[in-house]
């Protein structure tokens, strides 16, 4: 070449091969929206009149991510560790899911700012056909079934209590 760009030799070309291989790349499970649309039904669930704060929403799915992120919810719910290392917990995925369930008619955001999500009619039958199966999501119910009852209030309680 000679610094301007030239274009190729037509013979160059035709020699040329050009190859497609398989590599799957796979989705983590807490990436995937259906996925994330039941960790939201069944947190929904758990919480008084299925209806949450955005930011609770976010903390308890971001806590279902693995193992480690739900002791610590625990032990800030316990009061065995300050709470105040808590600041916010998001979900990165969540907001994807959530514009699916409300497209779904799954879920209904509401409130001041909108910062209020609430299962609708499609989202409270989701959130029932997944514990009706008790091999389905079996860890994620477990995990959130130590929290009984949920409200706002109850989570904000018991995460400032020990700051």
């Amino acid at each position: 070449m000679t610094g301007e760009d030239e274009p190729l030799e037509t013979e160059e070309v035709e020699e040329a091969r050009v190859a497609f291989r398989s590599q799957p790349h796979p989705i983590p499970a807490d990436a995937r929206v259906t996925y994330k649309l039941a960790q939201i039904a069944l947190v929904l669930n758990v919480f008084n009149k299925q209806s949450a704060s955005i930011e609770n929403l976010h903390l308890f799915t971001w806590s279902l991510q693995n193992r480690r992120r739900g002791q610590m919810l625990l032990s800030w719910w316990a009061g065995n560790r300050l709470a105040n290392t808590i600041t916010k917990r998001s979900d990165p995925h969540l907001q994807v899911a959530l514009n699916v369930g409300l497209i779904r008619g799954m879920v209904k955001i509401s409130g001041p700012n909108n910062h209020r999500v609430t299962l609708a009619p499609q989202g409270i039958l989701f959130a029932r056909q997944i514990e009706s199966d008790d091999e389905l999501m079996a860890a994620e119910k477990t995990f959130l079934r130590q929290f009984r009852r949920l409200s706002d209030a109850s989570v904000a309680r018991h995460l400032t209590r020990s700051v």
